[in-house]
């Protein structure tokens, strides 16, 4: 019977030089993934919403996705990929303290003047809100069924986060012009490549994109948006414009009680799949130059 796999050059068939090809590729374990992704963010110490939930070494094919669910895992086992590699927290210590990386919002709000005490009640705020949620999290249930099927499982949420803010930040710092307006900056950050590729657009959810920009500050790599609280901080404390990936209606709603829907303060919302995207293809194209095989899905606009 004639093989329905052609023939390759050199006589193997191309299947069997895939095989071969894969087996040639450098390996990595899920520590050296984890060493990449806090070096590209800065960071010596592994922050709280990352973790490695369950180890593989001599990886050679790894799935990153945004967020991961056990059948995201089944299938990944399936077609032969060593590690699943999430963004979101995955279970373990980066669910149960996810509080603490909040934190980083204080750090951001001091470094652009407002008061730390002030910064500080800001996240005692919301982290009086997200500890009990913590708290009640089914915090192993995606690392078991990873350890049942053998499959390595690992969430990097924080540096590629961090990368993600850093590029945004010096993105603005660097084109915008002299006395911008709220549109100008919007403008500018559609220069990076995943708000360009992705399906939501910028948003201005409170004040006029025809506002002076102002003072601003990216609000990013904190752990999730920091909702009222921080941006309330921010705005009765001299700065003009807060940049969010994303904010709920509720406490956007809030946030026009005490503001005006189109006020003086803007609220730039970038969107969260594409704001995610920047910091996460930095990592992979780290990654692949490395020699790791990484295909990503769940929601990555991988550019």
């Amino acid at each position: 019977m004639k093989s329905l796999w052609p023939a390759s050059a050199n006589g193997r068939r191309d299947s069997e030089a895939l095989i071969s090809s894969e087996w040639l590729r450098p390996t990595m374990d899920t520590q050296d993934i984890l060493d990449v992704a806090l070096r590209l963010a800065s960071q010596s110490e592994i922050p709280a919403d990352t973790t490695i939930n369950v180890p593989a070494r001599n990886a050679r094919r790894a799935l990153f996705g945004i967020d991961v669910e056990a059948a995201d895992l089944l299938m990944a086992k399936e077609k032969g990929y060593d590690v699943v590699i999430a963004h979101h927290p995955t279970g373990g210590s980066a669910t149960l303290d996810f509080p603490k990386v909040l934190v980083k919002h204080a750090d951001i709000l001091t470094r652009h003047g407002v008061p730390r005490a002030v910064a500080d009640a800001a996240v005692r705020e919301m982290q009086e809100e997200r500890e009990p949620r913590a708290h009640a999290e089914n915090y192993d249930r995606l690392p078991s069924i990873a350890r049942l099927i053998g499959i390595g499982l690992m969430c990097i949420h924080n540096p590629c986060d961090e990368i993600g803010r850093r590029v945004m930040d010096e993105t603005l710092r660097a084109k915008l012009k002299p006395d911008p307006r709220v549109r100008d900056a919007i403008d500018t950050l559609y220069g990076i490549p995943e708000f360009q590729a992705a399906k939501t657009r910028i948003a201005v959810r409170m004040g006029k994109i025809d506002n002076p920009l102002g003072k601003w500050a990216v609000h990013h790599g904190a752990g999730t948006n920091g909702g009222v609280p921080v941006a309330r901080a921010a705005f009765e404390h001299g700065i003009d414009t807060v940049f969010y990936i994303h904010i709920d209606a509720g406490a956007l709603r809030r946030l026009w009680e005490l503001f005006g829907r189109e006020g003086s303060k803007n609220l730039v919302v970038t969107g969260h799949v594409a704001s995610d995207s920047i910091g996460i293809n930095a990592l992979v194209r780290e990654l692949r130059k490395r020699g790791l095989r990484v295909d990503t899905y769940s929601g990555i606009v991988d550019v």
